[in-house]
């Protein structure tokens, strides 16, 4: 056995993984104990990795025990009531040989057994879905796929795009973005995952003759894959390679695919709807299944221009289907708000043609996350249940660039947080180097603006920063070992203890590889300026293995940072599927995730939660219509009356735009103020109106009832008591449900029956803790919260839960019997899903007004902040949740539909960033 001293170290890492790779497979499909995972490595170490140290045969062991215990579960879809399904009779008629090489490159890359086996089940299903491509006449399909931010859709679509391969599709088109750095990064992953050779090698440099084909991923595997054709490059998109392929034409009977990856660009969208005139026809349609895939539709393929004359890319993609006589149209998005909301009877008209809208009419399908996967809630948590151990509140940003600014805001100087994020991110470079990831990409995240004037600041006041660790660490560290003190190297010993000193190694260890681990560290920024750079040089986009990325908007659309840990985030764009995009920080943090932090506003760290539940809420939907035989126009419908829709529709509602209602249900979903209004005169007026509300409830009802939990209860009280309420208590600006008094309108002039009578419950704090007081003649226990403060002033429930409410206050104020009920029938349906307060709204009797006079805890605020506030002290804050009965996916049930007008004023309350159109925006 060779020493292994003199071992070559990416030798070793070459056995490291084949013995992972042996071993996994063995494993793969069986139940395994430690002991025996430990014989199996012991058995195949002298073979395959002989020159392995025992702790590196104990890491192996360790991320075996990860990897295979790792688990997705099977998504769910819906689909129109016609769909005929067409995959089962045919599966053992087609030869899978792209699918099953593109699998075997997944294992041996490592990835988790049972994940690669359910992934070769759902992709089925969507494949079903999609269509089959030998079905003779004419056909459309379009469909969507949703997916969480960085979960693997690309891995996922990559196998679908095989097995439609397989199947028959020989022409696929995948739009990949509106960035020539996600065109770029998508178009590398196409060459691994479905060319099987490197696009870049195929371009003709000047004086020298093709070079050969350079094998790559599935190309490796097997060279007959390599046989499809690219009709883009790694460094060409079609706008500069049309001129190459005006003379490429794709045969009938075409035995391999050809596939284009393309920005989201209308002069590349013209450009390849040019080719396809080119192309022969048959009755004026080219007749061959066209596959298209549109990533990150949400972005810009949706039509935010009137339904007769839409955007220009969304009606470029309708045209470009229109030109097959066999399409199929395949949507994926993180945040499906946007595409349901597509008017799905919308058409346009162009060059004679009747052009329909993309709304997913034949099927809606919802991924699954794996388990190793670090989305929303292992990141802030729940509303129910909040994690504060990697996010770090974000208080001193807005002072120096406040949320609302101009490219011109002059910033001399970077707040204190981003150095010490800056701190951070060199301290646990050294802690990934000292876990033998030495090699393995790493990243920081800042995205604090969306104009590249600050971005160029920025990056300037950072590099500084970065130089100053650097030139410290290269001069002093070694002296810092004998005793002589330094400053800077002082303030990264001081991140070390407050970050990290729970790790497996000691200060000592840390500072021992620090220099080198700093050394290789660079600030690069990323925007619309370098981005066009790429397309004008006809450069590939090149990420430092170990990078701090500045940027805005275009870093935050589909651009995957590889092992980013530390995120400095301070933006506040609101709606849902601009913030999810934005969440680069979500994705797999496998052997790293315990350093990784985030430092946020912690109003938009709470805005996070919420739209997670939103998104998880829809997911439910989902699989209820599943049970239901609903249709994607159902679920289209549910979601066009989602509240969540309604920050999209402000978001993508033009200046120039006429002022238009938009209807949204309220009917079984959670309406409670989620920011509390911090001005005195606010905050006493509240207190006022719902003094006045206890007192006249008192004199009409006399002393309340009481709920299961001994909250003080008023029944049956009348819907215009409840509405003038609504119509005193000010909410604050950005909470858009309360926005313009239009849920007190709703109360006041709603005809239902069911909408008569209300409850109205005063909710308790904890007895033993909260002092007892008489609020209006109504006997209460104000409830302490803690509270912190948002960038706009707002004030925040904060600690264990971030919501007014307790998880279980709706379900506390049915009877216990009717609580029985509902509940049981809960865990029946759902045996593995944690109790919401979701299917208890089904079961009110009445709609119920629940308040809340909270005694806010301003006692772990920072000085500067507890000044802002200090008016407060012994105040009583009001806070309200409002709960309309009825079964949310209910789509004919329209008895709850609240009409809110939006115009600019909303825009400029919810919308922190609105300030209308710059030139300098990162778009």
């Amino acid at each position: 056995m060779t020493s292994h001293a003199a071992a070559d170290p990416t030798a070793i890492r070459s056995q490291m993984e084949k013995l992972e790779t042996v071993v996994s497979a063995l494993l793969s499909g069986d139940t395994y104990s430690e002991s025996h995972l430990r014989d199996q490595l012991e058995a195949f170490r002298p073979v395959v990795a002989p020159d392995v140290s025992n702790n590196e045969i104990a890491a192996v062991h360790r991320r075996l025990v990860s990897k295979l215990s790792i688990d997705v579960e099977i998504g769910v879809g819906i689909t129109d009531k016609d769909f005929k399904s067409w995959l089962p009779e045919k599966r053992h008629d087609i030869e899978w040989i792209r699918w099953l090489t593109y699998k075997q490159w997944l294992r041996n890359s490592n990835r988790s057994p049972r994940v690669l086996e359910k992934m070769e089940e759902f992709t089925d299903t969507i494949l079903d879905y999609v269509g089959d491509p030998n079905l003779p006449g004419s056909w459309d399909r379009k469909g969507l796929i949703i997916g969480d931010v960085q979960s693997g859709k690309t891995q996922t679509y990559l196998g679908l795009l095989n097995k439609a391969a397989d199947a028959g599709y020989r022409l696929i088109v995948l739009l990949a973005g509106n960035t020539e750095y996600l065109r770029q990064q998508t178009q590398n992953r196409v060459d691994e995952g479905f060319l099987g050779k490197d696009s870049s090698r195929n371009i003709a440099r000047s004086g020298t003759s093709l070079p050969a084909d350079r094998y790559v991923g599935v190309g490796r595997l097997n060279k007959e894959l390599t046989y499809a054709t690219g009709m883009t490059t790694v460094v060409q998109d079609f706008l500069q390679a049309s001129r190459d392929a005006t003379s490429i034409t794709v045969p009938a009977e075409s035995p391999n695919p050809f596939i284009f990856v393309i920005k989201k660009n209308v002069h590349v969208l013209k450009a390849l709807i040019d080719w396809t005139d080119e192309q022969p026809k048959s009755h004026g349609k080219i007749n061959l299944p066209l596959l298209l895939v549109d990533d990150e539709s949400d972005y810009a393929s949706v039509n935010t221009g009137k339904e007769d004359d839409p955007t220009q890319t969304n009606l470029l993609i309708r045209q470009l289907l229109s030109k097959y006589s066999r399409s199929s149209y395949v949507a994926i998005t993180a945040t499906p708000f946007a595409n349901i909301l597509i008017d799905h009877e919308a058409e346009a008209e162009k060059d004679g043609e009747t052009h329909k809208d993309l709304f997913p009419k034949d099927f809606i399908y919802g991924l699954e996350a794996p388990s190793n996967y670090v989305g929303s809630v292992k990141t802030f948590g729940t509303e129910d249940d909040v994690n504060g151990d990697k996010v770090i509140e974000l208080h001193d940003a807005e002072a120096l660039l406040p949320l609302k600014h101009k490219q011109v805001h002059p910033l001399t100087e970077i707040p204190g947080s981003l150095k010490t994020a800056v701190r951070v991110f060199v301290v646990a470079n050294a802690i990934r180097d000292l876990r033998g990831q030495g090699d393995q990409a790493r990243a920081m995240l800042i995205n604090i603006s969306r104009f590249k004037r600050i971005h160029m600041h920025i990056y300037d006041l950072v590099k500084h920063e970065l130089d100053s660790i650097q030139n410290a660490l290269e001069a002093h560290a070694i002296l810092y070992t004998e005793g002589i003190q330094n400053e800077i190297i002082d303030s990264l010993k001081a991140a070390f203890t407050d970050f990290y000193s729970e790790t497996e190694f000691t200060w000592t260890e840390i500072l021992d590889i620090l220099t080198s681990a700093a050394s290789e560290i660079t600030v690069r920024t990323f925007n619309s300026e370098t981005d066009k750079l790429l397309k004008e040089q006809g450069k590939s986009a090149d990420i430092p293995k170990r990078v701090i990325a500045i940027g805005g908007d275009v870093l935050s659309r589909g651009l995957t940072l590889e092992g980013l840990m530390i995120t400095y985030f301070h933006r506040n764009v609101r709606a849902a599927d601009t913030m999810m995009q934005m969440a680069r920080w979500f994705g797999y943090r496998d052997d790293f995730e315990d350093i990784c932090r985030i430092w946020i506003d912690p109003g938009v760290a709470a805005d996070y939660r919420f739209i997670a539940e939103a998104v998880d809420e829809l997911r439910d939907d989902l699989r209820l219509m599943r049970r239901q035989l609903l249709t994607p126009w159902d679920f289209g419908l549910a979601i066009r009356m989602h509240p969540g829709a309604l920050l999209i529709t402000a978001k993508n509602k033009s200046k120039a735009a006429a002022v238009k209602p938009k209807s949204i249900s309220l009917i079984g979903r959670r309406i409670e103020t989620s920011r509390l209004d911090s001005a005195a005169d606010v905050v006493g007026g509240n207190r006022e109106a719902a003094l006045r509300l206890a007192e006249k409830l008192v004199e009409s009802h006399g002393d309340p009832g009481e709920t299961q939990r001994g909250y003080p209860r008023f029944t049956n009280v009348p819907q215009s008591v409840v509405a003038g309420f609504l119509g005193e208590y000010a909410a604050h600006k950005m909470d858009e449900l309360f926005f313009g008094n239009a849920i007190g309108r709703f109360v006041r002039s709603n005809k239902h029956p069911r909408f008569a009578s209300w409850d109205v419950v005063f909710v308790n704090g904890t007895r033993t803790l909260d002092g007892e007081c008489s609020f209006g003649g109504v006997t209460i226990y104000p409830p302490q919260r803690a509270v912190t403060i948002g960038s706009s002033g707002e004030l925040l429930v904060s600690g264990k839960s971030s919501r007014l409410a307790g998880g279980d206050d709706l379900r506390k104020i049915l009877e216990p019997a009717v609580d029985a009920e509902a509940t049981a029938k809960f865990r029946q349906e759902n045996p593995n899903k944690a109790l919401t307060e979701s299917p208890f709204y089904a079961s009110l009797e009445r709609p119920a007004l629940l308040i809340y006079v909270l005694r806010p805890d301003t006692s772990k605020l920072s000085e500067a902040d507890k000044q802002k506030v200090e008016h407060l002290e012994n105040q009583q804050v009001v806070g309200i949740k409002v709960a309309f009965p009825g079964n949310r996916i209910d789509v004919n049930n329209r008895d709850g539909d609240v009409e809110y007008l939006i115009n600019t004023v909303a825009q400029q309350q919810w919308f922190v960033e609105y300030s209308g159109a710059d030139e300098d925006d990162d778009v």
